[in-house]
């Protein structure tokens, strides 16, 4: 739903709802699922699925194609289109064609950046490694002992730098077009939106667990992660009053 002029039309979201549901429940309920995937089987089946079974390693782990798309790319995407709707949004501000978007273009351009961010200093606060760390495929530390660690490092030395993962959050980070759209009364946008950050995600997922580099818990996490970035930002956009159309 637009103005006549094009311009973004925004209604009114009750606050105790949204902070119910997209801050508080869809974070919780995603983190929850991390949980059960690392703490049940499904983690380690999942991550022998992509490994060499004569092997046991993870005959993928260097391939360039896979490195371009699950590291370079997934490192690059949320930088670059964060970046860019940052700076359109501020441009926003000095230019009237852009004005009425430029609230929207701010905070898809923050929520996209401080995702990823707050997940890579995440990652140096937990202990769990990457599957290909672990004796189980190649790696020296042990499956066992890692799983039995509690979830936040008590010491440097405990730190396993694999979860959340990083390169997942590059593409759960496209999660922000989600809210973006529903901030500007776009439903194709909004529904769109979801559609491509929950591709995005899983692709770098699917990407770094074929390379032994995450297990599928950690991306769980970062999906977690971004998520209450995003609703947290786009908060004062969705719940606030417009006044009367």
């Amino acid at each position: 739903m637009t103005t006549p002029l094009g311009m973004p039309l925004r209604g009114d979201v009750a606050p105790g709802p949204y902070l119910l549901g997209h801050l508080l429940l869809v974070p919780a309920l995603l983190g929850l699922a991390a949980w059960a995937l690392q703490h049940g089987p499904l983690d380690l089946a999942l991550a022998q699925l992509f490994a060499d079974p004569a092997t046991h390693t993870f005959s993928l782990r260097e391939s360039r194609l896979l490195n371009a798309i699950g590291h370079e790319a997934a490192r690059g995407l949320p930088i670059f289109v964060g970046g860019v709707g940052f700076a359109a949004g501020l441009a926003g501000l000095r230019h009237a064609p852009l004005r009425p978007w430029a609230p929207t273009l701010i905070a898809l351009g923050l929520s996209m950046l401080l995702g990823p961010l707050l997940v890579n200093l995440l990652k140096g606060m937990t202990t769990q490694h990457c599957p290909n760390a672990l004796d189980l495929f190649g790696g020296s530390r042990s499956y066992d002992a890692d799983l039995a660690a509690p979830f936040w490092a008590e010491s440097r030395q405990a730190v396993g730098h694999c979860l959340p993962s990083g390169h997942a959050a590059g593409g759960y980070a496209l999660l922000a077009l989600y809210f973006a759209g529903w901030s500007v009364g776009r439903p194709a946008w909004r529904w769109g939106g979801l559609a491509i950050g929950i591709g995005a995600g899983l692709a770098f997922s699917v990407v770094r667990m074929l390379q032994g580099a995450h297990f599928a818990s950690a991306t769980v996490w970062s999906a977690a992660v971004d998520w209450a970035v995003c609703a947290a930002v786009f908060y004062p956009l969705l719940c606030r009053r417009t006044g009367p159309r």
